[in-house]
């Protein structure tokens, strides 16, 4: 049973003729007679019966054409319903950030405010994550979209650059000299730095093999307060986004030393390749317009 002949049913019943259904449907009276034969086998029972020149239902025949015409105003119904649907934004959202950079504490907050003005019956949920893992969550569907710093190791997913985030050297304040320094200059240094699969690990490295040298690796860890602390207790330097270095010189646990010239790196909107429902996609448009007002200051 198809939607077709209920359609070719209703229109005889109307017309009270098969050949007048044939002309509305610009069909040959044989097609829509066959359609219509197909729909009673399946049935089992008689649709339509003759009567003078035309024809007209039978008992069973009414039934079908009174659902049929119910059947029909739900399913031309559906893409408004579906359109009506796509434009809801409701529901949990998960958001990748990085345990390293200030999105967390210095841009998350912003996004978030204007996005609960627009959005108050979504929850935004937020995971932090090394680079590497994010993308396996992201191909995993655990999380729907992540901010995170370029270059991304693999990954099936759509990339869109955000914003630009100055790195700086931190060293223990009683050590530190000089208001900017060269990345050469720091060739002979110990190093507190990430371990593989953090992206600011993979920068740093890269910055440095650049410059001509390989870090000398001191520590490598997994949070950014290990980083600070082993940094404050004199065991090496390391290079952390700026808002975050200040902070800490704030509380005077590190001197924050500036690279001459400046070191950025690049944070990135990602998402799967797959198609994003409405709720991540309104989230995802919330973080590019922020990008856009932060670099038009």
């Amino acid at each position: 049973m198809t939607l077709y002949q209920i359609e070719l049913l209703i229109s005889v019943a109307e017309t009270g003729s098969i050949s007048a259904a044939a002309d509305v449907w610009e069909l040959t009276q044989p097609t829509v007679s066959y359609q219509l034969q197909l729909l009673e086998q399946e049935l089992s029972v008689a649709l339509l019966q003759r009567k003078g020149r035309g024809v007209e239902l039978t008992e069973a025949g009414r039934l079908v054409v009174d659902d049929g015409r119910k059947l029909i105003r739900i399913a031309r119904a559906i893409p408004n319903r579906v359109a009506e649907a796509g434009r809801l934004v409701e529901g949990d959202v998960t958001l990748g950030l990085s345990p390293v950079s200030p999105v967390s504490t210095h841009h998350f907050p912003s996004i978030y405010r204007d996005f609960h003005r627009h959005y108050p019956d979504v929850r935004v949920s937020v995971v932090e994550e090394a680079s590497a893992e994010m993308v396996s969550s992201l191909q995993n569907h655990r999380i729907d979209l992540a901010i995170m710093s370029l270059p991304l190791l693999g990954g099936y997913v759509n990339i869109e650059p955000l914003w630009d985030e100055e790195l700086v050297i931190i060293d223990n304040p009683e050590r530190a000299v000089g208001d900017t320094v060269n990345l050469t200059a720091l060739k002979d240094e110990s190093w507190v730095i990430f371990r593989p699969g953090f992206g600011l690990a993979r920068t740093v490295v890269s910055l440095c093999q650049t410059h001509g040298f390989d870090p000398h690796r001191a520590a490598e860890v997994s949070t950014l307060g290990a980083i600070v602390g082993f940094v404050a207790a004199g065991l090496g330097i390391s290079m952390i986004p700026r808002e975050v270095a200040i902070e800490e010189e704030t509380m005077h646990r590190v001197k924050t030393i500036p690279l001459n010239p400046p070191v950025f790196r690049t944070m990135a909107l990602v998402t799967p390749k797959e198609f994003l429902g409405p709720t991540t996609k309104a989230l995802a448009n919330a973080i590019v317009d922020y990008s856009a007002r932060l670099g038009s200051r």
